[in-house]
Protein backbone atom coordinates (compact mmCIF):
# COMPACT_ATOMS: atom_id res chain seq x y z
CA UNK A 1 0.00 0.00 0.00
CA UNK A 2 1.50 3.61 -0.65
CA UNK A 3 2.56 5.13 2.25
CA UNK A 4 0.88 8.39 3.30
CA UNK A 5 0.83 10.80 6.35
CA UNK A 6 -1.23 9.73 8.81
CA UNK A 7 -3.73 12.11 10.21
CA UNK A 8 -2.74 13.36 14.12
CA UNK A 9 -4.17 11.33 17.07
CA UNK A 10 -7.50 11.67 18.10
CA UNK A 11 -9.91 9.65 20.08
CA UNK A 12 -11.56 6.70 18.41
CA UNK A 13 -14.69 6.22 20.27
CA UNK A 14 -17.35 3.23 20.18
CA UNK A 15 -20.93 4.29 21.88
CA UNK A 16 -24.76 3.61 22.09
CA UNK A 17 -26.40 5.92 19.95
CA UNK A 18 -27.50 7.62 23.42
CA UNK A 19 -24.34 8.72 23.55
CA UNK A 20 -23.72 5.93 26.29
CA UNK A 21 -19.27 5.37 26.34
CA UNK A 22 -18.48 2.02 26.16
CA UNK A 23 -15.38 1.12 24.95
CA UNK A 24 -12.39 -0.61 26.96
CA UNK A 25 -8.82 -0.68 26.51
CA UNK A 26 -7.77 -2.88 29.31
CA UNK A 27 -5.53 -5.81 28.87
CA UNK A 28 -7.83 -7.63 30.57
CA UNK A 29 -11.47 -6.56 30.71
CA UNK A 30 -13.47 -10.45 30.55
CA UNK A 31 -14.43 -11.31 34.16
CA UNK A 32 -17.70 -12.82 35.91
CA UNK A 33 -18.22 -16.35 36.68
CA UNK A 34 -21.55 -16.09 33.89
CA UNK A 35 -19.03 -16.64 31.56
CA UNK A 36 -19.45 -19.73 29.05
CA UNK A 37 -17.26 -19.11 26.13
CA UNK A 38 -15.37 -16.78 24.38
CA UNK A 39 -15.76 -17.46 20.33
CA UNK A 40 -11.99 -17.31 18.84
CA UNK A 41 -12.72 -19.03 15.94
CA UNK A 42 -9.62 -21.46 16.01
CA UNK A 43 -11.83 -24.64 14.83
CA UNK A 44 -12.12 -23.56 11.27
CA UNK A 45 -10.84 -24.92 8.37
CA UNK A 46 -9.04 -22.68 5.69
CA UNK A 47 -7.73 -22.92 2.62
CA UNK A 48 -4.29 -22.18 1.14
CA UNK A 49 -4.82 -18.53 1.28
CA UNK A 50 -5.72 -18.30 4.64
CA UNK A 51 -9.18 -17.70 4.88
CA UNK A 52 -12.74 -18.97 4.92
CA UNK A 53 -15.75 -17.03 3.78
CA UNK A 54 -18.05 -20.55 2.57
CA UNK A 55 -17.68 -23.03 -0.23
CA UNK A 56 -20.03 -24.72 -2.71
CA UNK A 57 -22.36 -26.95 -0.83
CA UNK A 58 -26.14 -28.71 -2.08
CA UNK A 59 -28.08 -25.89 -0.65
CA UNK A 60 -27.04 -23.34 -3.72
CA UNK A 61 -29.64 -21.34 -5.37
CA UNK A 62 -29.85 -19.21 -8.17
CA UNK A 63 -29.81 -15.14 -7.52
CA UNK A 64 -30.02 -14.13 -10.54
CA UNK A 65 -26.32 -13.02 -11.07
CA UNK A 66 -24.82 -16.98 -10.40
CA UNK A 67 -25.36 -19.34 -7.96
CA UNK A 68 -25.29 -18.77 -4.27
CA UNK A 69 -24.41 -21.29 -1.09
CA UNK A 70 -25.76 -20.60 2.45
CA UNK A 71 -22.90 -21.26 4.58
CA UNK A 72 -22.34 -21.61 8.59
CA UNK A 73 -19.51 -21.53 10.87
CA UNK A 74 -20.54 -22.73 15.01
CA UNK A 75 -18.77 -22.57 17.80
CA UNK A 76 -20.12 -22.37 21.61
CA UNK A 77 -24.06 -22.63 20.14
CA UNK A 78 -23.03 -19.38 18.14
CA UNK A 79 -23.53 -19.25 14.05
CA UNK A 80 -22.13 -17.41 12.19
CA UNK A 81 -24.22 -17.02 8.95
CA UNK A 82 -22.19 -16.37 5.20
CA UNK A 83 -23.37 -16.71 1.83
CA UNK A 84 -21.02 -18.04 -0.66
CA UNK A 85 -20.37 -17.68 -4.64
CA UNK A 86 -17.45 -17.83 -6.71
CA UNK A 87 -17.55 -14.26 -7.66
CA UNK A 88 -17.98 -12.78 -3.98
CA UNK A 89 -19.36 -13.61 -0.47
CA UNK A 90 -20.99 -11.55 2.28
CA UNK A 91 -21.46 -12.87 6.03
CA UNK A 92 -18.68 -13.78 8.38
CA UNK A 93 -15.33 -14.88 6.89
CA UNK A 94 -12.87 -16.35 9.20
CA UNK A 95 -8.93 -15.65 8.36
CA UNK A 96 -5.56 -16.01 9.80
CA UNK A 97 -3.75 -13.92 6.96
CA UNK A 98 -0.78 -11.72 8.38
CA UNK A 99 -0.17 -8.85 5.47
CA UNK A 100 -1.34 -5.81 6.42
CA UNK A 101 -1.16 -4.65 3.10
CA UNK A 102 -4.06 -4.02 0.18
CA UNK A 103 -3.57 -4.84 -3.43
CA UNK A 104 -7.47 -4.71 -5.73
CA UNK A 105 -8.15 -7.46 -7.40
CA UNK A 106 -11.33 -8.90 -9.40
CA UNK A 107 -13.30 -8.65 -5.82
CA UNK A 108 -14.43 -12.24 -5.88
CA UNK A 109 -12.77 -14.27 -2.52
CA UNK A 110 -9.92 -15.96 -4.74
CA UNK A 111 -8.97 -13.17 -6.29
CA UNK A 112 -8.97 -10.39 -3.73
CA UNK A 113 -7.31 -12.30 -0.87
CA UNK A 114 -6.17 -8.93 0.45
CA UNK A 115 -9.64 -8.33 1.70
CA UNK A 116 -9.10 -10.81 4.27
CA UNK A 117 -6.53 -8.87 5.97
CA UNK A 118 -6.40 -6.58 8.97
CA UNK A 119 -4.31 -3.79 10.25
CA UNK A 120 -2.53 -5.31 12.77
CA UNK A 121 -1.45 -8.32 11.01
CA UNK A 122 -2.42 -10.98 13.67
CA UNK A 123 -5.84 -12.64 15.48
CA UNK A 124 -6.54 -10.59 19.07
CA UNK A 125 -5.41 -13.99 20.39
CA UNK A 126 -4.75 -17.11 18.78
CA UNK A 127 -4.51 -17.57 15.13
CA UNK A 128 -7.92 -16.83 13.36
CA UNK A 129 -9.86 -13.59 13.37
CA UNK A 130 -13.24 -12.91 11.49
CA UNK A 131 -13.66 -10.58 8.77
CA UNK A 132 -17.42 -8.76 9.00
CA UNK A 133 -18.86 -7.87 5.33
CA UNK A 134 -22.78 -8.96 6.00
CA UNK A 135 -25.75 -8.16 3.50
CA UNK A 136 -28.25 -9.06 5.95
CA UNK A 137 -26.78 -12.32 7.32
CA UNK A 138 -26.78 -12.61 11.16
CA UNK A 139 -25.23 -14.10 14.16
CA UNK A 140 -27.28 -16.53 16.02
CA UNK A 141 -26.77 -16.61 19.34
CA UNK A 142 -29.60 -18.74 20.68
CA UNK A 143 -30.20 -16.96 23.54
CA UNK A 144 -26.97 -15.71 24.92
CA UNK A 145 -26.28 -12.77 26.49
CA UNK A 146 -22.78 -10.88 24.59
CA UNK A 147 -20.36 -9.53 27.15
CA UNK A 148 -18.09 -7.91 24.71
CA UNK A 149 -15.89 -8.28 21.65
CA UNK A 150 -12.33 -7.17 20.30
CA UNK A 151 -12.21 -5.06 17.07
CA UNK A 152 -9.86 -3.14 14.27
CA UNK A 153 -10.16 -2.17 10.83
CA UNK A 154 -10.00 -4.34 7.95
CA UNK A 155 -6.58 -3.65 5.61
CA UNK A 156 -9.34 -2.53 2.71
CA UNK A 157 -11.24 0.37 4.82
CA UNK A 158 -8.15 1.31 5.50
CA UNK A 159 -6.83 1.72 2.19
CA UNK A 160 -10.24 4.06 1.32
CA UNK A 161 -9.54 5.83 4.22
CA UNK A 162 -5.60 6.61 3.16
CA UNK A 163 -6.03 6.71 -0.85
CA UNK A 164 -9.76 7.08 -1.26
CA UNK A 165 -12.61 4.06 -2.22
CA UNK A 166 -12.56 4.79 -6.28
CA UNK A 167 -16.59 6.09 -6.18
CA UNK A 168 -16.40 8.95 -3.68
CA UNK A 169 -13.70 11.57 -4.38
CA UNK A 170 -11.04 12.09 -1.96
CA UNK A 171 -8.96 10.18 1.11
CA UNK A 172 -10.22 10.56 4.56
CA UNK A 173 -10.22 14.32 6.20
CA UNK A 174 -10.80 15.39 9.27
CA UNK A 175 -14.64 15.87 9.22
CA UNK A 176 -15.16 12.14 7.85
CA UNK A 177 -15.96 9.36 9.68
CA UNK A 178 -17.28 5.70 9.36
CA UNK A 179 -18.43 3.62 11.72
CA UNK A 180 -20.33 0.28 12.48
CA UNK A 181 -24.16 -0.07 13.55
CA UNK A 182 -24.93 -3.07 15.94
CA UNK A 183 -28.47 -4.52 15.84
CA UNK A 184 -29.30 -6.92 18.82
CA UNK A 185 -32.68 -9.00 18.23
CA UNK A 186 -33.83 -10.22 21.60
CA UNK A 187 -35.30 -13.79 22.29
CA UNK A 188 -38.23 -11.47 23.96
CA UNK A 189 -39.36 -8.22 23.76
CA UNK A 190 -38.71 -5.51 20.77
CA UNK A 191 -35.83 -4.69 18.61
CA UNK A 192 -34.84 -1.92 17.64
CA UNK A 193 -31.47 -1.30 19.94
CA UNK A 194 -28.42 0.21 18.60
CA UNK A 195 -25.70 0.22 19.29
CA UNK A 196 -22.23 1.97 17.12
CA UNK A 197 -18.70 1.61 17.17
CA UNK A 198 -16.42 4.24 15.41
CA UNK A 199 -13.86 3.06 12.96
CA UNK A 200 -12.53 6.29 11.97
CA UNK A 201 -13.02 10.11 13.45
CA UNK A 202 -11.76 12.96 13.90
CA UNK A 203 -9.09 12.56 11.51
CA UNK A 204 -7.81 9.10 12.68
CA UNK A 205 -8.74 5.65 12.83
CA UNK A 206 -8.29 2.40 14.64
CA UNK A 207 -5.31 0.88 13.93
CA UNK A 208 -4.88 -2.06 17.00
CA UNK A 209 -7.33 -4.14 18.42
CA UNK A 210 -9.92 -2.73 20.85
CA UNK A 211 -12.17 -3.88 23.34
CA UNK A 212 -16.25 -3.38 23.16
CA UNK A 213 -17.79 -4.17 26.60
CA UNK A 214 -21.33 -4.70 25.99
CA UNK A 215 -21.62 -5.98 29.80
CA UNK A 216 -23.72 -2.78 30.93
CA UNK A 217 -25.89 -2.92 27.69
CA UNK A 218 -29.24 -4.58 28.45
CA UNK A 219 -29.61 -4.68 24.88
CA UNK A 220 -27.43 -7.50 24.46
CA UNK A 221 -28.73 -9.93 26.88
CA UNK A 222 -31.03 -13.33 25.48
CA UNK A 223 -30.47 -12.36 22.13
CA UNK A 224 -31.78 -14.37 19.22
CA UNK A 225 -29.16 -12.74 17.16
CA UNK A 226 -27.05 -9.83 16.58
CA UNK A 227 -26.56 -7.84 12.79
CA UNK A 228 -24.01 -5.36 11.56
CA UNK A 229 -24.28 -2.33 9.12
CA UNK A 230 -22.63 0.16 8.13
CA UNK A 231 -22.41 3.89 7.93
CA UNK A 232 -20.21 7.06 6.56
CA UNK A 233 -19.36 10.79 6.02
CA UNK A 234 -18.20 8.99 2.05
CA UNK A 235 -21.18 7.75 0.62
CA UNK A 236 -23.69 7.59 -2.71
CA UNK A 237 -27.66 6.88 -2.93
CA UNK A 238 -26.83 3.33 -2.43
CA UNK A 239 -24.72 3.76 0.77
CA UNK A 240 -21.30 4.23 2.11
CA UNK A 241 -18.81 4.01 -0.48
CA UNK A 242 -15.91 2.93 1.95
CA UNK A 243 -15.92 -0.64 2.07
CA UNK A 244 -18.28 -1.90 4.88
CA UNK A 245 -15.96 -4.27 6.81
CA UNK A 246 -14.78 -4.77 10.53
CA UNK A 247 -12.58 -7.29 11.81
CA UNK A 248 -13.68 -8.75 14.98
CA UNK A 249 -12.20 -11.70 17.41
CA UNK A 250 -13.09 -13.22 20.83
CA UNK A 251 -16.76 -12.65 21.55
CA UNK A 252 -17.47 -13.45 24.83
CA UNK A 253 -20.64 -15.09 25.66
CA UNK A 254 -22.78 -16.00 28.75
CA UNK A 255 -25.47 -18.62 28.98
Amino acid sequence: MKTKSIFAFAAIACGFALSFTSCSEEDNPVGGEKITATIGFENATLNNQGFWCGEVNDNGYDNGYGTSYPCVYQESSVTLNTTFSVFYWSGYAISNRTATSFAFGDYSPEGMPDQFNNVTGKAHSGNNFCVVQPYGETIDLNGATVKGFWYTNSSYTEDAYLNGDGMTPGKFEADDWFKCILRPTPVEGLSGARYEIYLAKDGDYVKEWKYCDLSDVDAFKNLKSISFAFESTKKNDWGPTTPAYICIDDIVIEK
